[in-house]
């Protein structure tokens, strides 16, 4: 009995062992599909993170190759606008070369008249007998000078025996330093002037290039109370200095008549459209500005101080300023003999 007892607690444990090893084989199959799959999904997860850093590298580099062409794309907008600029500049001085070889021609001519005149006279081809025998009117001395001029011809002189170059070249030389002093005393008086208070008077110091906001004013006045209006007028006055200040717009187009060309308002600019759009007296304000601007600081597109004539409506004239200080001056002389009269 006990033996059959203990054989069949050997068949238990047999079977029971034969299950845990049954076991133990199932659990190492699931145990290596489990490290198979654990190394799958770290590879795909490498593999992952390798193709985001990759995504990362990508974005960041066409971030700035965008940025990189944007800048570009600004500095060929620059490039292009200074180009244009250069362009209307070039244009410009093609014009004042062609007006100053006008000029030139001119002189030449004159300084040739002036020349035959002072050969004939030295020639004795000319007499002026004004004590003795009456004076000689203008058109017998132009009859003299061509008669002088057609025998030098007769006579085979050269133009260089009519022309003295050294004539000219003085003569142009003191025209230049008539000039400079003229530019130096136009400068010194409006030094003069700015420091004087005569916000009344006809002759004054105006700022070329700068815009008149009352028109600005006028047209905030109709939409706003008083202060409000005044801060609009400034605010509005001063975007549209900044605008013509901006080398950049050029709202101008050339045309062709019957002689040189030359640049007008061009009113197919956008930007013109919208001013016109402000109304009348604001257009013109920004344009008298922007025309002075481009005559008097083109390259700069600062103001600049000009001595004018309020009265007229243009540039005053040195007599004109000397008149007027010596006017003040005067008066200031006359208050003060008032102030102080001379004792008895």
């Amino acid at each position: 009995m006990a033996s059959e007892h203990g054989a069949g607690l050997d068949q238990d444990i047999t079977r029971l062992i034969s299950s845990v090893e049954c076991d133990m084989t199932v659990q190492t199959g699931i145990l290596k599909q489990y490290a198979k799959l654990h190394d799958a999904v770290k590879a795909f997860l490498e593999e992952k993170a390798k193709n985001t850093h990759d995504k990362q590298e990508v974005e960041r580099l066409q971030e700035e190759l965008s940025n990189k062409n944007k800048k570009l794309s600004f500095e060929m907008e620059n490039l292009r606008g200074m180009n244009q600029l250069l362009e209307r500049e070039n244009q410009q001085l093609s014009v004042k070369n062609e007006k100053l070889s006008h000029e030139n021609k001119e002189l030449t001519l004159k300084l040739k008249e002036k020349h035959v005149e002072t050969v004939a006279l030295k020639r004795g081809s000319i007499v002026l007998s004004g004590h003795t025998q009456g004076v000689q009117t203008r058109s017998m001395f132009n009859r003299k000078v061509q008669e002088c001029i057609e025998d030098g011809g007769a006579n085979n002189e050269s133009k260089e025996e009519l022309f003295d170059q050294v004539l000219s070249n003085r003569i142009i030389a003191e025209d230049c330093k008539k000039r400079r002093e003229l530019f130096e005393i136009r400068k010194k008086l409006i030094q003069v002037f700015g420091d004087i208070d005569h916000c009344r008077q006809n002759i004054r110091i105006k700022m070329m290039g700068e815009i008149n906001c009352k028109p600005f004013f006028d047209a905030s006045l109709s939409e706003h109370p008083i202060d409000i209006a005044k801060d609009e007028a400034v605010k509005n006055c001063s975007a549209w200095q900044q605008k013509i200040k901006d080398p950049f717009w050029h709202p101008y187009k050339r045309i062709t008549e019957d002689g040189p060309s030359e640049e007008v308002l061009n009113d197919e600019d956008e930007t013109l459209k919208k001013l016109k759009a402000c109304g009348e007296g604001i257009y013109e304000a920004v344009t008298e500005a922007l025309k002075e601007m481009d005559e008097y600081n083109r390259s700069g597109r600062t103001t600049v101080p000009e001595l004018w004539n309020y009265k007229e409506g243009r540039k005053a004239t040195v007599l004109e300023c000397i008149e007027y200080l010596g006017k003040r001056v005067k008066e200031q002389s006359c208050k003060k003999r008032k102030n102080n009269p001379p004792s008895i």
